[in-house]
C-alpha cells in the first residue's frame, strides 16, 4: 500500500491549519483510497537539515499535539475529528456568494502549468512538506532541485521527494498573487505595498514584478534587499497592500492581505463573514500558496481538477468550525 506523508515543518507550528487544508484536498482529489494512505506530521525544528532528516526517518522522535484536537496525528482522537471535520467541508460544493471572486479576474497564476520536467504522475509513495519560520531561507544544497528559482531568492516553502530526490519551490508570492487577482487586481498595472522583507515578502516581490506588477516598499522589521524585483520598485501610492510583518496598523490601499492567521471565535456564519470582510485575513493566502503547492508541485498533473479558491476557503472554515466544536 501506497503512502503520502505530509509535514508541516518549522517552529512553532502546533496551530498550523495547513495539515487540515491537506486533509480537505486529498479528499476532494480522492487520492487517499484503499491502495494509498495519508500521513501527517508537525516537524517542530528550527534547522533545515533537521527537517530533510524527517523524511529520511519516516517519523518524529517526540510527536506534538496539535492545537486543533489536542492530541497527535496518530492518534484516534485527532484521526477520528479530522474525519469529521473533513466530512462537514465535503458538504460544501458552492462556496458562499461573499467570497466569491471580484470581476472577470485572470487565470489564476497557482493554474499555470510548469514548464520545469517534474513526474508527470503521482508516485506510490511520496514525501510532501511545508516551510515555515525560520526554514524559508535555509536551503541552498543544489541537490534539491529548485523549480522556480527560489533558493536564490532565500524562499523555499515547499518540498517533494519523488522516491530518487528532492524538488524545492517557493510559492508565497504565488498565493499572493491570486489572492489579490481574486479580488479584482493582477500585478500588471498595479503597486503592491510589501510590509516586511523575509522569504514570503522576497517570493511576493519576484512574483509579482515577474507579471508585470511594481512594487512600493513599505518598511517592516526585516529589508527586502535587493533581487529580481529592484528594477520594479516605485514610490507611487500601492493600490493593494501586504503585511508579513505580523503587526496591524492600518494602511491606505483597496486591497490589504495581512499574512498572519489567528484563533477564529463565533458561529459559522460569523467566520465566513470575517473571511469576507477587510483587511483579509492570513487563511486567504495560506489557501492560495497552498493550491499553488499542488498545482505546480506535488501534483501538476491534477492541476486542472484543484478546486477555486473561494471554495476550498470556505471548507476550511468549515472544517475550523467542526473541529472547534470538540475544544
Amino acid at each position: 500500500m501506497g503512502e503520502i506523508r505530509y509535514g508541516i515543518a518549522g517552529s512553532p507550528i502546533t496551530h498550523s491549519l495547513s495539515p487540515l487544508l491537506m486533509a480537505l484536498m486529498c479528499d476532494h482529489l480522492g487520492i487517499v483510497n484503499r491502495t494509498r494512505s495519508l500521513k501527517i506530521e508537525l516537524v517542530d525544528v528550527s534547522i533545515i537539515s533537521d527537517a530533510l532528516a524527517w523524511g529520511y526517518a519516516g517519523s518524529v522522535p517526540n510527536p506534538l499535539e496539535w492545537a486543533l484536537t489536542q492530541a497527535v496525528f496518530g492518534k484516534f482522537r485527532t484521526t477520528a475529528l479530522l474525519e469529521k471535520a473533513v466530512i462537514a467541508a465535503r458538504e460544501v460544493k458552492i462556496p458562499a456568494s461573499t467570497l466569491g471572486a471580484k470581476g472577470e479576474g485572470s487565470p489564476l497564476f497557482s493554474r499555470t502549468k510548469n514548464s520545469n520536467v517534474l513526474p508527470t504522475r503521482m508516485f506510490d509513495d511520496e514525501i510532501w512538506m511545508n516551510l515555515t519560520h525560520p526554514l524559508k531561507h535555509q536551503l541552498d544544497s543544489e541537490a534539491v532541485v529548485s523549480i522556480d528559482g527560489s533558493r536564490e531568492i532565500k524562499s523555499i516553502n515547499a518540498l517533494r521527494w519523488d522516491g530518487k530526490g528532492w524538488w524545492s519551490a517557493g510559492l508565497d508570492g504565488a498565493g499572493v498573487c491570486d489572492v489579490m487577482n481574486h479580488h479584482g487586481y493582477v500585478p500588471e498595472g498595479s503597486v503592491l505595498g510589501l510590509v516586511g522583507g523575509g522569504g514570503a515578502a522576497r517570493s511576493t516581490a519576484k512574483a509579482w514584478s515577474q507579471h508585470g506588477g511594481l512594487i512600493c516598499i513599505l518598511g517592516g522589521r526585516r529589508e527586502l534587499g535587493d533581487g529580481p524585483w529592484s528594477k520594479s520598485l516605485t514610490e507611487q501610492s500601492p493600490d493593494v497592500i501586504v503585511n508579513f510583518d505580523g503587526t496591524t496598523p492600518s494602511f491606505e490601499a483597496d486591497i490589504v492581505l495581512h499574512a498572519a492567521y489567528g484563533q477564529m471565535e463565533g458561529a459559522l456564519e460569523e467566520r465566513i463573514d470575517a473571511m469576507a470582510s477587510t483587511p483579509l485575513d492570513g487563511r486567504w493566502l495560506l489557501v492560495a500558496q497552498h493550491l499553488a503547492c499542488w498545482g505546480q508541485l506535488w501534483a501538476p498533473e491534477r492541476i486542472d481538477d484543484l478546486p477555486s479558491l473561494d471554495l476550498l476557503l470556505n471548507r476550511l472554515v468549515v472544517a475550523e468550525t467542526t473541529l472547534s466544536q470538540y475544544a
